[in-house]
């Protein structure tokens, strides 16, 4: 498909093995983690790709920190659950990152997400 203007992606499903999101009420409020599976591809076209958060509050991170340094990549830091609220961030997110194509768009999500290809080579 040719497009007239900046490639762009499209959100085709958020997924998270963890918890039931319409339902989910954190045992702790103040210390929670849990993973999004985001499912994404070139808007208006075919495929997809799948980029993962690992979505958690300041305490779940200040008893990670208990045990010394740890990388703070693929994180999404919330102070509460609220899953609209993450919906809405995953949907501008997914706007914000546009692309001379769907490699250039993908590499720029796989800056907030771990990318299923991210240190793929041929």
């Amino acid at each position: 498909m040719t497009t007239n203007g900046p490639a762009r992606a499209e959100i085709r499903w958020l997924l998270t093995p963890d918890i039931e999101p319409e339902s989910y009420v954190p045992e702790d409020p103040e210390r929670f983690m849990f993973l999004v599976e985001m499912i994404a591809g070139p808007a208006g076209e075919k495929g997809e790709e799948s980029f993962q958060f690992e979505v958690c509050s300041p305490g779940w991170l200040r008893e990670q920190a208990r045990n010394g340094p740890f990388p703070g990549r693929h994180l999404v830091i919330v102070d509460r659950f609220d899953w609209p609220a993450l919906v809405a961030y995953f949907d501008d997110l997914v706007a914000r990152c546009t692309g001379r194509d769907w490699s250039e768009v993908a590499t720029k999500l796989s800056r907030y997400g771990h990318w299923e290809f991210e240190d793929y080579h041929a």
